[in-house]
């Protein structure tokens, strides 16, 4: 078996973490947490492999830190130096079928709940909540493997990309991603699959992976109902032993589907809905949200709520058996009204839309990431590389939005501004060291002087003085410029 010559990492990472500043003690402390090179990822390593697979997810853990956004910023970064490995070595490692990133991310996931377990001071009046939700992932090389066209919602038009569908855990307090899946959407037109023409299809990346493998699974996801997808990752999240209340979601989502599945799990969903044509049972009558809603307001069961700013009545029906509550809310009293449905009979309407807004910070965590730490802006063509890309970017968000709570700062953006110029300004000065290493050893050959003696006689040099090598320094910029 070759030599492990990136056993030093860690350490080397680590001594990069030695910052008095509060933010970069607080993501050393979180990093070092997750003691990476101890933990089995449930990844085979090869006998003949010099870089542990651990080692190399740490560097690409570190990327958004350094500004690094893809291979060919890595090779020509100062980062680079703590690993010989090159650009192969991580393609091979991120287009690895058998890598299971899922389970890399609940592990990770699972030191950094506990964490905040240990750590307490949770906020009584939010509960725990996990969130369901899909965003736009745009891509621009149409050789990317299983790429095709999904209808975005905020452009009300067709791109080119994935859909992204993402479980999220709200713990009271900070928000981490748990688990996510990649869909392609297959279009109405049967002469363009997926949106694509047949020419654009044939050009795309492809590979067959081993039936069983964790690639396979994920690639099957593609073509998967998103709806019992994320059924499935709720259940998941159970599994891991994810303490929770409620299960929160867009009406894109709510269905009679999901609420019969979320209260099996014996968990309650809240959620918004369409004013659409599903039928409740209210009373003795199977009617639509419409028609409850005007019998609502003919009973005069419309309330103001001052705190919310809103009207809003609520009433208790049945869908296909299970026991719901409707809440109607709207702003102004002729306004149109909101649909919000809840399997908690016992909350009020106050109570419910409170809860609901918890939601939102899903969306927040779309638009961070993506901002940060590049999600969805993997342009890799092998789809294995898109799960890794994509787990990359939910784990280092992870990271931060844990270390935002235990810290001053009030937004991710602050924080993260903060980490990355703080490690950036490193880097520099490595770099710029660097290259006075190099000047100095070419002034010592030139004038046959030991570099050590000049290295002493600059760093003890006065500059107030008429010293020869400023002289010579300020003469060779000043030509140069």
């Amino acid at each position: 078996m070759l030599p492990r010559k990136s056993n030093k990492i860690i350490s080397e990472i680590n001594d990069f973490f030695t910052s008095s500043e509060k933010v970069i003690s607080k993501v050393s402390e979180l990093f070092k947490s997750l003691k990476l090179s101890n933990v089995n990822l449930g990844i085979v390593q090869a006998e003949q492999s010099k870089y542990p697979k651990s080692d190399l997810l740490l560097l690409l853990l570190l990327y958004p830190l350094y500004s690094v956004s893809n291979m060919n910023g890595y090779l020509q970064n100062a980062f680079s130096k703590h690993i010989e490995a090159k650009k192969d070595t991580f393609y091979r490692f991120k287009n690895d079928s058998k890598v299971n990133w899922r389970r890399i991310l609940y592990m990770v996931n699972s030191i950094l709940i506990k964490q905040c377990d240990t750590k307490g001071n949770e906020d009584k009046t939010s509960p725990n909540c996990l969130i369901v939700d899909d965003s736009d992932l745009p891509k621009t090389g149409k050789r990317i493997e299983h790429l095709g066209k999904v209808w975005s919602h905020t452009m009300q038009r067709s791109i080119l990309g994935f859909k992204g569908l993402m479980l999220g855990y709200w713990n009271s307090k900070s928000f981490i991603g748990l688990d996510f899946s990649l869909h392609k959407e297959k279009g109405r037109n049967k002469k363009f699959p997926f949106g694509m023409r047949k020419k654009d299809i044939k050009i795309q990346y492809s590979k067959q992976r081993e039936k069983g493998s964790y690639g396979k699974a994920r690639e099957s996801e593609l073509f998967k109902d998103k709806i019992k997808i994320s059924v499935s990752m709720i259940k998941r999240a159970i599994r891991h032993k994810i303490r929770f209340r409620y299960v929160l979601m867009d009406s894109w989502f709510v269905c009679a589907y999901t609420i019969r599945e979320v209260r099996n799990t014996g968990h309650h969903l809240v959620g918004m809905a369409k004013m659409g044509n599903t039928n409740y049972l209210y009373g003795s009558k199977s009617i639509t949200a419409h028609q409850i809603s005007e019998s609502l307001k003919r009973k005069k069961l419309v309330k103001r709520y001052r705190k919310l700013g809103m009207h809003a009545a609520e009433a208790i029906v049945y869908l296909d058996g299970i026991p719901v509550k409707l809440v109607f809310c709207r702003l102004k009293r002729s306004g149109k009204w909101n649909l919000l449905v809840t399997t908690d009979t016992s909350l009020n309407a106050e109570e419910t839309f409170r809860i609901y807004s918890i939601r939102w910070s899903i969306e927040v965590f779309f638009k961070e990431t993506k901002q940060y730490f590049g999600l969805g802006k993997s342009q890799s063509r092998d789809f294995d590389a898109q799960i890794a890309d994509t787990t990359i970017c939910v784990i280092s968000y992870n990271i931060f939005s844990i270390a935002k709570r235990f810290t001053s700062y009030e937004t991710l953006g602050e924080l993260f501004r903060e980490t990355s110029i703080t490690i950036l300004e490193m880097t520099i000065c490595q770099r710029l060291w660097g290259l006075f290493l190099e000047i100095i050893s070419i002034i010592s050959d030139l004038f046959d002087v030991e570099p050590e003696s000049l290295m002493k006689t600059v760093i003890e040099a006065d500059v107030t003085k008429n010293n020869k090598l400023i002289r010579f320094l300020d003469n060779t910029m000043s030509n140069a410029a």
